[in-house]
């Protein structure tokens, strides 16, 4: 009764989520097309994905938007049958809409969360007091290294924050549709979903969706998407090297916060690769050791699948827009640094497999 009651609440707040949202596509898309080169939608930036030819009119995509935004209020209470209309929303608003802003966005988040990772992670994850010692002193000791060489030198932060909030400044509120997009993909991924329920499309369930199974390719999506993490991580490690990748070492010593930037979302892209294996190892089920007044305890599956799930769009989503953008500018070896059509649906399949054994154990 309680799975019962809960499907149609979840149904009427996708609905909700979903008209809503067409509500604000109406004023962004008229903010748009009276003002064409400084909307809401004008990103400051080249813009990283399909773009229309300069030949169609400034006009074109606001209006369409604008249909779009009349078309959800409407669909917002769609019969069954016209799922396919649904779908495509999402489709258009999580996967054709949004560019690779957003996993950018992800990336610098990441970045900033890595100096407190990678001073508090090997002291809290060594065992016994006096390998915390010495976990302290390796840390330290790395620091002042780092220090000495340049690359955390006060200036170099000062210049690295006055870089970044700048970037930020130059691109206005254009990362803040990108999101808005997105979460009107995701809405509009929930209504098709409710509309396959309510028309009785239910999919016998395959002998791969068993727990039995999952923990299997599960375990081979999870190590693929840790596979596709090392190209870009260890490559940016070599910028502690006097041979650096992508970059000359004079270039490198010359500017200073790059290379700390480089560093940082080398650091952060390893650290998710490692999180994917969580994904299949027990310390992904339950709190590790280390994790205080935690340890030992159970993990709450959302706590993997969420941030999991998020990731995964995102990466998916940079399947679609990075290999157009790097065949465009000529430089299609860039998708062996960053194999993102294999990546984003690596995770995604991990993060189902997991989903599929929690659920079970539940």
């Amino acid at each position: 009764m309680t799975t019962t009651a809960h499907a149609p609440a979840t149904g009427r707040t996708a609905f909700l989520a979903a008209f809503l949202w067409s509500l604000t596509a109406l004023p962004l898309a008229l903010w748009q097309l009276a003002s064409p080169g400084a909307g809401p939608f004008t990103n400051p930036t080249e813009r990283q994905a399909i773009a229309f030819p300069e030949a169609f009119p400034d006009a074109l995509a606001p209006s369409l938007l604008l249909a779009a935004g009349v078309g959800g209020l409407l669909l917002a209470r769609a019969k069954p049958r016209l799922w396919p209309l649904t779908a495509a929303y999402a489709v258009v608003f999580a996967l054709l809409v949004p560019t690779l802003t957003l996993l950018i966005m992800a990336g610098y988040l990441s970045a900033f969360l890595m100096p407190a990772a990678l001073i508090a992670g090997p002291v809290l994850s060594a065992r016994g007091a006096g390998w915390r010692v010495a976990a302290a002193v390796l840390v330290l000791a790395g620091i002042g290294a780092l220090a000495v060489q340049g690359t955390l030198d006060p200036s170099t932060l000062a210049d690295l924050l006055d870089e970044l909030g700048g970037g930020l400044v130059d691109l206005g509120v254009y990362p803040l549709t990108e999101v808005w997009s997105a979460v009107g993909g995701a809405c509009w991924a929930a209504v098709t979903v409710e509309l396959l329920r309510r028309r009785g499309v239910e999919r016998p369930r395959g002998p791969w969706t068993s727990p039995e199974r999952a923990a299997k390719w599960g375990k081979a999506a999870a190590y693929t998407a840790f596979a596709c993490s090392l190209p870009y991580g260890l490559t940016r490690l070599t910028w502690l090297t006097p041979w650096p990748y992508l970059l000359d070492a004079e270039e490198l010593a010359a500017n200073p916060d790059v290379r700390l930037w480089g560093l940082l979302l080398g650091f952060a892209c390893l650290a998710g690769g490692v999180l994917c294996l969580g994904l299949v190892r027990r310390w992904g089920e339950r709190w590790p050791y280390w994790v205080p007044r935690l340890r030992g305890r159970p993990v709450p599956p959302r706590v993997a699948i969420v941030p999991a799930g998020v990731v995964a769009y995102l990466f998916t989503l940079a399947g679609i827009s990075f290999p157009i953008m790097a065949v465009r500018e000529g430089e299609p070896e860039f998708l062996l640094l960053f194999p993102f059509p294999v990546w984003g649906p690596a995770l995604a399949a991990a993060t189902a497999a997991y989903a599929i054994r929690c659920s079970a154990a539940e």
